[in-house]
């Protein structure tokens, strides 16, 4: 079959703050990418259109003119709405067409989706690499997809049956490296401070996160995380190299240095393939320690991302973190000792929080002095516990096209702070951090190009617009 994947048409207006558009980028379809090589590998013919640069009308005019059998969309709870306005208007354009969603929206409201949209076929839900390639299969022999484990499908008749789960994929290494050639890697350009050099590739070294935050809606399992080997990991980054000119990668793991024995490995290859990448992960506070951030640092790691979440203990226990502010502090400055950068994260509007301990929050971010600090309100995602027992935390703010922790609009109220209360905690936190005379001078002696100035410029624009009142909803 000849098919087309697919990211719905977007704008950083849609996914971003006012005041920080001016820092946002644009990462490659790491998720579709997967899907597209198992796809490719199964015999099919397989196309990808990013909605990232295309309008809604040029999008569909890209997808249709490769005369698609089945289309399939990339989809968060955001792009919902203009989700279910493209399948009705492909179907118009061509009533044969069969299309299938995947990612975070289908995969939590499952059903629903095909229920509120007649023009979708099947909703895959969490991996999508096996499930996928089996509905393009079923409809290639002309059969429907009931009894397709891990999405939920139409009949015959229209009607909507929930398939079961599809177990998780055990061995990792068997899938494909994702099918890069089918994107134009130029167009992609990361936000600032997510990146030292360019270009810059994503590789999912594992899958899954052993957290259970209530604010998470853990696409790729609960509880447990699956790791692919060492050696698969760096082919895949040696063939970024290689082929792409690759100079830095960003691993897009929950945890990266869950198994640390792997890590080790995955460093001591780097270094022995002499591989001249930098690369920037995402860790547990409760994962690192002086040895293996030596040796990170050796491999090329230059920044490390931590969700510190908070600086008041009994919110990050609201939050399930299963971490203590003492354990996210030491980490941090362990990591800046051994040379590497860190980029932290904060969230405001945490059920039972008040404005006085958010002010608190903002004190530990200024004192951890991280090279990149961001502050979100929180969101409450369909799936995650935060959502589906909203009324026990607060309540919901707006719809789910406004469900983006990246914007300026406060989607969830808990019961002890207000929208307006946690607008304006993000202004002081930014403000307070930016404007940090040591963090200007840090920032000043980072530049090293053209590129760091561009960055430099575009932060100083987007601080200045937090003078200008934010919204709420």
């Amino acid at each position: 079959m000849q098919i087309v994947l697919f990211v719905p048409n977007w704008t950083f207006a849609d996914i971003r703050a006012e005041t920080t558009m001016g820092v946002a980028g644009v990462w490659p379809p790491t998720g579709l990418m997967y899907v597209a090589s198992t796809l490719r590998e199964a015999g099919h013919q397989v196309f990808i259109e990013d909605g990232a640069f295309w309008s809604q009308e040029e999008l569909i005019d890209r997808i249709l003119s490769h005369n698609p059998d089945a289309v399939g969309g990339f989809v968060i709870a955001m792009f919902w709405e203009r989700t279910k306005k493209l399948a009705k208007l492909m179907k118009e354009r061509k009533p044969e067409l069969k299309i299938f969603i995947g990612g975070h929206a289908p995969s939590a409201l499952k059903e629903k989706c095909l229920i509120e949209c007649e023009y979708i076929n099947a909703a895959v839900e969490g991996e999508g690499e096996y499930t996928a390639r089996e509905v393009v299969e079923r409809w290639s022999k002309g059969q429907n997809c009931v009894g397709v484990q891990g999405c939920a499908a139409r009949k015959d008749d229209g009607t909507v049956v929930q398939n079961p789960p599809r177990p998780l994929i055990k061995n990792l290494d068997e899938l494909p490296f994702p099918a890069a050639d089918l994107i134009d890697l130029e167009k992609y350009h990361p936000s600032a401070g997510q990146y030292l050099r360019l270009p810059v590739m994503q590789v999912i070294s594992s899958r899954g996160c052993t957290g259970r935050c209530i604010f998470c809606y853990r696409l790729m399992g609960e509880g447990r995380i699956r790791t692919r080997s060492a050696s698969n990991v760096v082919d895949e980054i040696e063939y970024y190299v290689r082929e792409y000119g690759t100079k830095e990668i960003k691993f897009w793991d929950e945890f990266f240095t869950w198994d640390r024995d792997r890590t080790i490995e995955i460093c001591n290859r780097i270094i022995e393939r002499k591989l001249n990448i930098t690369f920037w992960c995402s860790i547990r506070a409760d994962g690192v320690d002086e040895e293996l951030l030596r040796k990170m640092k050796e491999a090329g790691c230059w920044c490390i991302n931590y969700g510190v979440e908070s600086g008041v203990q009994k919110n990050i226990n609201t939050l399930r973190k299963g971490m203590t502010v003492e354990q996210n502090i030491k980490a941090v400055q362990m990591t800046h000792k051994a040379g590497i950068k860190t980029f932290c994260t904060y969230i405001f509007g945490i059920p039972g929080e008040t404005f006085e301990e958010g002010l608190e929050t903002i004190a530990l971010a200024k004192k951890l002095r991280s090279y990149y600090t961001e502050f979100f309100p929180i969101t409450a995602f369909p799936g995650a516990e935060l959502f589906e027992n909203v009324s026990k935390y607060g309540r919901i703010l707006g719809g789910l096209s406004d469900a983006g922790m990246l914007k300026d609009d406060v989607t969830f109220e808990p019961y002890t702070m207000t929208a307006k209360e946690i607008v304006k905690l993000r202004s002081i936190a930014f403000r307070t951090v930016y404007l940090d005379p040591i963090f200007v001078l840090q920032k000043l002696i980072d530049i090293r190009n053209w590129q760091n100035v561009k960055n430099l410029w575009n932060g100083a624009r987007s601080l200045l617009s937090f003078t200008r009142p934010a919204r709420h909803k």
